[in-house]
């Protein structure tokens, strides 16, 4: 037996091994919340909006017709220096809907830059005790901020939600992510935060220095994540149906490895044991194909449980929020996974730089 082979032995015995006990740990240990009780607080709603036509009176009107006291809430859109009718058309829905409010974005303040920039705006603005963020491009449910407070407690500083997609395959993908990110939150080890769907409080916010003070990075969610954390704040998440924002696919594989470049630039920050089962994850494929070319009834048995074990996570998460995947497409899902890992990686070691919504970083 070759080094090579007990190596991709081994590879894919530790991915296996954590699918199957990411499926145990979800079972057995899932956190679910109530619904907050006592005095409602009040909340500000933070949407930047960059070049949004075609999203953002989706957006504003899903949080128009929160079920929240009218008087509890307000909903600030930072417009981002729109070059279309985003402005236009959020300033018009303001008549109809007096919690919302429209914020020209000006000049960076700090170290923020593009979204970060537009929220250090919308965050001096807010009155709320609770900064609830979500992009333009998203649409919540109706009990969004009770599904999210119900996470609330002393010292948590940030609540995250969960996303779903408007495509199939993608949406597994966030699911999937959003199922091990759970788990992990659960154990008391949260990974990050989610800048299209949780809330941080004010006081969270305000001890950092907002996002003026902190270090800029391209995903800001996640730059705030660390530096509340250093302050002795926790981080919950929530998956529940409440608790979801339902945003648009990238509409083009191009768009797609811009996305998944710019997660990436964030991604190398996690702690080094998330990494190296990232690292796995992407080691996997070519070690399994190793495996299966000298005994193909071994690489497939362990290709067919592995995928299962990965099925069944995002059967579980898909249940938990109430929105159905076809389990015909779950069959074919890691293809899609195992191209989309590779793609990912290569596109990130080209020497392009991060673009996102027009500007590049």
């Amino acid at each position: 037996m070759s080094i090579v082979f007990i190596l991709s032995l081994g590879v894919v015995t530790a991915v296996l091994g954590a699918g199957l006990t990411l499926v145990f740990l979800w079972i057995t240990r899932l956190k679910k919340y109530g619904q907050p009780v006592g005095n409602l607080p009040k909340v500000s709603i933070l949407v930047a909006a960059r070049n949004e036509e075609k999203n953002i009176r989706e957006c504003l009107k899903s949080l128009a017709t929160l079920h929240y006291p009218q008087d509890k809430y307000e909903v600030l859109v930072g417009d981002d220096h729109s070059t279309d009718r985003t402005f236009e058309i959020a300033s018009a829905l303001c008549e109809d809907h007096p919690q919302i409010k429209v914020v020209k974005i000006g000049e960076n303040l700090g170290h923020a830059r593009g979204k970060a920039n537009a929220l250090a705006h919308l965050a001096r603005e807010a009155t709320g005790e609770f900064y609830f963020i979500t992009d333009a491009d998203c649409r919540v449910r109706r009990d969004w901020i009770q599904s999210l407070l119900s996470a609330q407690d002393i010292p948590v500083g940030i609540v995250i939600g969960t996303t779903a997609v408007d495509s199939p395959w993608q949406n597994m993908e966030w699911l999937l992510a959003l199922g091990m990110i759970k788990v992990f939150s659960d154990l008391g080890r949260p990974v990050t935060a989610m800048g299209n769907n949780m809330y941080i409080t004010k006081e969270a916010y305000d001890s950092v220095g907002g996002y003026e003070a902190v270090p800029f990075s391209v995903t800001e969610d996640y730059e705030l994540y660390k530096q509340v954390k250093k302050k002795g704040y926790l981080t919950r998440q929530v998956v529940n149906e409440g608790s979801l924002a339902i945003t648009k696919p990238a509409p083009t594989l191009a768009k797609l490895m811009q996305q998944r470049r710019r997660w990436m630039q964030g991604g190398v920050q996690l702690p080094p044991l998330t990494l190296l089962f990232l690292l796995l994850q992407v080691l996997y494929y070519p070690a399994l194909i190793f495996i299966g070319i000298h005994s193909w009834p071994l690489g497939l048995s362990i290709f067919l449980l592995k995928s299962s074990a990965q099925a069944l996570l995002i059967g579980l998460v898909a249940y938990q929020v109430k929105r159905p995947v076809s389990w015909v497409q779950l069959v074919f899902f890691e293809f899609y996974s195992a191209a989309i890992a590779w793609l990912t990686s290569l596109y990130y070691i080209l020497p392009f730089k991060v673009e996102w919504k027009g500007r590049k970083y």
